[in-house]
């Protein structure tokens, strides 16, 4: 078969399927699967051909009834770096990949090009190797990451140093929740951010409208199936409902370009937002399956993968 066929196949399988299986079947196979314009994007979309270090994971199964070969997450990543090296420009991860220091340093050395990138963060990371991945990334312009806490400022460190290394972000996507130090650092520390996603997250008012007053560059704000909350005297956030007040509606729609809400009344993702946030049941598939769709999907089409 011609390669540049072969290579146009390659490009609609799963990567761990081309570099641990398709790649070896013979020569012909194996030259065609290091066409450049196969690595431009990764997607480690797979949760099945990844051993996950998860405890809730969930692993789907064949028709047969046996579980799919799995890989490491660190042998598929050196698998990686011998198809793509520098050429990957999108590189986007499962949400419930975990990825350790050594981990981002290998993507990090390997593919400095990278201009969009999910990356899920389910455990605290060296600030050294945040600081070191991301001061190679400096084309860095669209971010979807999901933090290894929910608190309010147990990620600021890293959020620090990604803003002072990646002074080109445009776009970011989080996937957890907006409360008050996180809108300070996007304020302070992402001058140049246009678009941003809160996306099926929980979201301070009071937190909300200081982010969208304070920031000079930002256009588009997307809180689509939101959960939004109001600021206590004790410093604490209850619970409001899915429904914005009235000042936020009025200060998103005069200062942005577009301002991104739903009816949760007719939204079966705002009543499943509610459902997997408020009791969420994480012993079942269903919450993990909900969870990992938002992580890829948006209503701003630059998140999308």
């Amino acid at each position: 078969m011609n390669r540049d066929i072969l290579s146009n196949i390659f490009k609609k399988l799963d990567v761990v399927d081309v570099i641990m299986g398709a790649s070896r079947v013979c020569i012909t196979w194996f030259l065609a699967s290091h066409d450049r314009t196969i690595w431009n994007t990764i997607k480690l979309n797979d949760p099945d051909s990844i051993l996950l270090d998860y405890p809730h994971g969930q692993h789907m199964q064949d028709n047969d009834g046996e579980k799919q070969q799995e890989y490491p997450l660190r042998k598929i990543l050196v698998e990686l770096n011998k198809f793509g090296r520098t050429v990957p420009i999108n590189f986007f991860f499962n949400m419930r990949c975990n990825i350790l220091d050594e981990d981002l340093a290998i993507i990090s050395k390997r593919m400095p090009n990278i201009r969009k990138l999910a990356l899920p963060i389910m455990k605290p990371l060296d600030l050294n190797s945040i600081q070191s991945a991301f001061s190679k990334w400096k084309n860095l312009e669209t971010l979807i990451i999901s933090p290894f806490t929910l608190h309010d400022n147990a990620f600021i460190p890293e959020l620090k140093t990604i803003g002072d290394n990646c002074r080109n972000l445009t776009t970011m996507k989080f996937h957890c929740s907006l409360y008050k130090d996180l809108a300070k650092i996007l304020v302070c520390n992402f001058p140049s951010l246009e678009r941003l996603s809160f996306r099926c997250g929980c979201v301070c008012r009071e937190s909300t409208i200081s982010l969208i007053i304070g920031h000079p560059n930002l256009k588009i704000l997307n809180l689509s199936h939101c959960i939004f909350t109001q600021l206590q005297r004790d410093g604490g956030n209850l619970v409001s409902g899915m429904k914005p007040k009235e000042e936020l509606l009025k200060t998103g729609t005069q200062k942005l370009e577009k301002f991104m809400l739903c009816c949760p009344e007719d939204c079966t993702i705002c009543q499943d937002t509610w459902k997997y946030t408020i009791s969420p049941p994480r012993h079942k598939p269903e919450f993990h399956n909900f969870w990992e769709k938002q992580w890829k999907t948006d209503e701003i089409k630059d998140f999308e993968f």
